[in-house]
């Protein structure tokens, strides 16, 4: 068994460190909209906030239970040199752009002194202040349905470019639909996976799964390019099954990982849930050997 190579806690550390820096943002550019009372621009920043968090979510955190580097021996030593780089750029990105956003606010609230702006707090300060206060406080009411319905719209433009399972007794068979093999290839693009290959199958919600993509990225910098060339190897030689794949969309995903197998596909809500029932009939009457005692 592979072990996850170091960094592995850090997995994930770039998302966090994104949602702060854009809460902190949208907190500042808030704070200004406040003090000068600019109601028009208010429903703007509100509407761009949800694009960004409709697309940011905490990545999960990694394990050597959860976790195995899909890739060989010899592709671990350059994957670590790409983490850790990748790791150092992202902080550093991320530390220069707070930085720059405070800078840049504290350069407009002086700008505005220096213009002579003095606006003593009234009805418009409090207007602005009424709309964030009536925004964050009745999120939790409409945020879900939102995604939901942003859900079912995604599903179904996506499902005819990714993949259908079907499901039997010892495994499932892949039918492969990419974008770049058409709507409607004229080939079979399928193969088979064998429970015994599995280390795990589990649904995930659209969000979750593609946290889950990104900290794969994050911990394998080779992961996207290698699935990328997988597919079109696949697509031009059947015989060569794809170890890597990744069909992302918002809907309900279904994951399905191995030692050396890496499977997200969406689009699951029809397949999703009898491929879990029969994996868990599957490792029922095929428990997993006890890990050996040091």
């Amino acid at each position: 068994m592979q072990r996850p190579g170091p960094g592995l806690a850090l997995v994930g550390a770039e998302r966090r460190m994104s949602i702060w820096l854009a809460w902190y943002t949208i907190g500042l550019v808030a704070l200004v909209l406040i003090v000068v009372g600019d109601v028009l621009f208010v429903p703007f920043l509100i509407v761009v906030t949800e694009l960004i968090f409709l697309t940011l979510r905490r990545q999960p955190t990694f394990n050597a239970s959860t976790y195995k580097p899909p890739a060989s021996a010899q592709w671990q030593s350059p994957i670590t040199v790409l983490r850790w780089a990748g790791i150092a750029g992202n902080a550093w990105a991320i530390g220069t752009a707070a930085l720059l956003v405070t800078v840049a606010i504290l350069i407009v609230l002086i700008i505005l002194i220096v213009m002579g702006f003095h606006h003593w707090l009234g009805v418009a300060n409090f207007t602005v202040f009424a709309f964030f206060v009536a925004w964050l406080s009745t999120r939790p009411l409409w945020i879900t349905p939102l995604r939901r319905a942003l859900k079912v719209g995604a599903t179904n433009q996506l499902g005819p470019y990714l993949a259908t399972l079907n499901v039997g007794t010892d495994g499932v068979e892949v039918d492969l639909r990419p974008w770049m093999f058409g709507r409607a290839p004229r080939r079979s693009y399928r193969f088979y996976v064998g429970f015994g290959e599995l280390d795990e199958i589990r649904m995930m919600d659209g969000l979750t799964a593609q946290g889950y993509l990104l900290s794969m990225e994050q911990y394998d910098p080779t992961f996207t390019a290698r699935a990328a060339w997988e597919i079109v190897h696949f697509g031009m030689d059947q015989k060569a099954r794809p170890s890597l794949i990744s069909m992302l969309g918002v809907g309900t995903h279904l994951l399905l990982r191995g030692s050396t197998l890496f499977y997200t596909v969406g689009n699951a809500d029809q397949f999703g849930p009898a491929a879990v029932a029969a994996w868990q009939a599957w490792r029922a009457l095929n428990p997993m050997p006890a890990a050996p005692t040091a």
